[in-house]
């Protein structure tokens, strides 16, 4: 990209002080001492943090800018084929965003972070999760609300390798509106298939096709965008005549699968988990509100 693109530029103390003393550059260079800033600070706050769990922290807290051009832009009116191929451009282009530190770094009222760190998975078997029931402010109040979910994996790598260069790969699903016990008996049986590379979409097809499409929170970018990295997020902006997002907890499910890795070489694999809830109205509390729901359950399952 040439130097004098202002629009995606930074400006920096020119090598020709003869000249002039400042001048703009561009290049990707920029984002790693930016994002090393911030995973530096971040390990200072949360010192016993895995490095899975600060990239996800980073990856979660990125925004997008505001002034997108037309041609990197989604809109509802475009086609599924249209919205994926958007998707690819806006992350070819910007990525997941900009990351942000105070995001990164802390929860708030109306923004709550849940976390998962230093778990570790079997190879060609899943993990579920429950995403606590949202409060009813959440629906009732007008504002733009945000769903997000970021695993972030450190799998063996080959670059010379043509089909995939991660060793394992890794992917996480969201349901809501189904029973948990459903989806947990329906993925445990695909996880004794001899193909598990190929169970975890054709679990989750053949779950929508019998409880039905509205089963489903479609996060963007879709899993087959994500799951080619070790750090994948995928997000929802949730609306109110939404259905089934305020029947209960949602379900999430995260799964890991065998690529090129032997067998007797890797039969686990580390990850870190953030999921993410926001309301663009500060009034709304859901940090509190969640908190208790969750201090309720731990102590039903205490007594259980």
């Amino acid at each position: 990209m040439p130097d004098n693109v202002a629009g995606v530029s930074v400006v920096t103390l020119s090598k020709d002080l003869k000249s002039s003393l400042f001048q703009i550059c561009s290049g990707t260079s920029f984002a790693a001492p930016r994002v090393a800033n911030l995973a530096a600070q971040l390990f200072t706050k949360y010192p016993d943090a895995s490095s899975n769990l600060i990239r996800a922290l980073i990856v979660n807290s990125a925004l997008l800018p505001k002034e997108i051009p037309p041609e990197f832009q989604c809109n509802k009116k475009q086609s599924q084929s249209r919205k994926t191929e958007q998707i690819k451009k806006q992350l070819a282009i910007y990525g997941y965003g900009q990351a942000d530190l105070e995001r990164a770094m802390y929860s708030a009222e109306n923004y709550v972070v849940l976390s998962e760190d230093n778990v570790s998975i079997n190879v060609g078997y899943f993990h579920i999760y429950e995403i606590p029931q949202l409060p009813p402010e959440f629906f009732e109040i007008e504002g733009t609300r945000i769903l997000s979910i970021t695993l972030a994996f450190d799998p063996r790598t080959s670059p010379t390798r043509g089909d995939s260069y991660l060793g394992v790969t890794m992917e996480f699903e969201l349901f809501k509106g189904i029973e948990r016990e459903i989806i947990r008996r329906a993925y445990e049986a695909a996880s004794k298939t001899s193909s598990p590379d190929e169970s975890t979409d054709n679990t989750k097809a053949k779950l929508i096709k019998q409880y039905g499409s509205g089963i489903e929170v479609k996060l963007s970018p879709g899993s087959n965008l994500r799951k080619k990295g070790t750090v994948q997020r995928g997000q929802v902006e949730i609306f109110p005549q939404s259905t089934k997002y305020d029947e209960g907890n949602m379900t999430l499910i995260v799964s890991c699968n065998r690529k090129w890795a032997k067998l007797d070489e890797i039969k686990m694999q580390r990850y870190a988990l953030v999921a993410c809830i926001s309301h663009s109205d500060p009034q709304v509390d859901l940090y509190n509100r969640m908190q208790i729901q969750m201090a309720q359950r731990e102590r039903e399952r205490a007594r259980v």
